[in-house]
């Protein structure tokens, strides 16, 4: 093979596919388009949660027990003094609604109100509430909440919503969080009523990795696990992309054009033009991923300014990022392989891109197997091809204390490059095949040609 014919092919091919408005406005111009959308429909998905208002309704709120003081409950159920935690918290405020310390937390976006409703039976209130959608969920409090408090026994508190419906659901949710946290300050006050302290149903003080970090702290670290499966994803599918397009061009578009023909006839090859052509497709496939990383970096770069108390931690490693996007060469030469043993089966552009739906179908199960939460590189997931290249890069993305699995790499590394020469010999075989290369219009039955030879 002369590297210097294949170095001529693969310019030729990367200049011709650089004139091609449509296969630039597939690799550049249309991540351009979509991260902005993506940003602005979560813009606008996060201020239709603010506008929007979940209303609870509230039947025998005046059986709550009565409390003198206004009291302040922290958590952990801590509420000040001796003698004030001797006194049943108050539920509600002033104004009716429930109490700040019990309602306003940093995941509960969504406002919330309270709305006194008479009493009725729960099919009544079911009929004229909740149906009409006068209300999205409805706490009952029975009329012995406050004897049943005093003497020691547990009331019953019930919650009714809409079965199936999300407004309603939510506002179920966080009506059951307001009366859990309620609940945690009564039960302090029932223990200091005995003399107890109000740890005394913690017998064991366990100080798990997350009860010492902050609200933000947590979303941040939640939100940096599911970067770290989402951005390897993203480049595999625009990868994809950028590899299938110009495949297609550069084989069954050469078809339709009358150039193939050209280009057989020429000094160079078969073996040398199917290099060529697979390194044209390699460089638009990771160019494509280049051109996604540094997208999403003004993002990461945009992101402090629109919430900085948010995405002040380290999200993602950035050193990771980097090494992440080396490790996407051997994915991009799988593509680009792929896509060329493909492209030059089909008579027609239109034909290779039916052609090119079985690849996603099978780089799409593999993709999401490798987001499962709890999977990682190990002796089985090693050889999978393309799920083991997502688990390492998601691996190295990852902002963490443990040593990194390198005795995986080599299995890795050793699968893609199987599975890229397997696609390279195919695609030098269709080559190497008159009838494939200038076919026009055989039919698909008997004595029609298959992907590796004749019917």
């Amino acid at each position: 093979m002369r590297w210097s014919v294949v170095r001529l092919i693969a310019a030729r091919e990367v200049r011709d596919q650089l004139r091609d408005r449509r296969t630039l406005f597939l690799i550049l111009g249309l991540p351009v388009l979509m991260y902005p959308l993506f940003v602005g429909v979560g813009v606008l998905f996060v201020n239709a949660l603010k506008e929007k208002k979940l209303v609870v309704g509230v039947v025998g709120a005046k059986h709550l027990p009565k409390s003198e003081l206004d009291l302040t409950p922290v958590a952990g159920g801590a509420v000040g003094t001796a003698h004030q935690m001797q006194t049943y918290p108050p539920l509600f405020g002033p104004d009716e609604q429930f109490a700040a310390a019990y309602s306003a937390t940093a995941l509960d976006t969504v406002p919330m109100t309270t709305k006194t409703l008479p009493a009725a039976t729960d099919e009544e209130l079911r009929k004229q509430h909740l149906d009409t959608r006068g209300v999205d969920a409805i706490i009952v409090i029975g009329p012995d909440t406050a004897a049943m408090l005093d003497r020691g026994e547990r009331p019953k508190i019930r919650i009714l919503a809409r079965d199936g419906e999300e407004n309603s659901k939510l506002a179920g949710q966080r009506a059951t969080s307001v009366l859990q946290r309620w609940s945690d300050d009564v039960k302090v006050a029932r223990f200091a009523r005995r003399g107890l302290p109000a740890d005394f149903d913690r017998p064991i003080d366990i100080r798990d990795p997350l009860s010492e970090k902050t609200t933000e702290k947590k979303i941040a670290d939640d939100l940096r696990d599911m970067l770290v499966k989402v951005i390897p994803f993203l480049l595999v599918m625009w990868m994809l992309t950028g590899a299938i397009y110009p495949a297609i061009d550069m084989t069954a578009g050469e078809k339709e054009r009358g150039t193939m023909e050209t280009l057989l006839i020429s000094p160079a090859e078969r073996t040398e033009i199917v290099a060529g052509k697979f390194l044209a497709t390699t460089c638009f496939s990771f160019g494509t991923a280049m051109w996604n990383v540094l997208l999403m970096l003004v993002a990461v770069a945009v992101a402090p300014l629109l919430a900085p108390g948010l995405f002040g931690h380290g999200l993602i490693s950035l050193s990771g990022l980097a090494a992440c996007v080396l490790a996407a060469i051997p994915l991009a030469t799988l593509f680009a392989a792929l896509a060329l043993s493909l492209g030059i089966f089909a008579r027609s552009t239109k034909e290779g891109n039916y052609y090119m739906v079985p690849l996603f179908f099978v780089v799409l199960p593999l993709a999401y197997w490798s987001m499962t939460p709890g999977i990682e590189l190990d002796g089985f997931t090693r050889w999978v091809p393309l799920a083991n290249a997502l688990l390492f890069q998601q691996r190295l993305m990852s902002v963490r204390s443990d040593a990194f699995p390198w005795q995986h790499v080599p299995a890795v590394f050793g699968s893609l490059s199987l599975c890229v020469a397997l696609a390279l010999w195919a695609a030098v075989r269709q080559f190497h095949r008159e009838g494939v290369l200038f076919r026009e219009g055989e039919s698909g039955g008997k004595g029609g040609w298959s992907l590796f030879g004749k019917k």
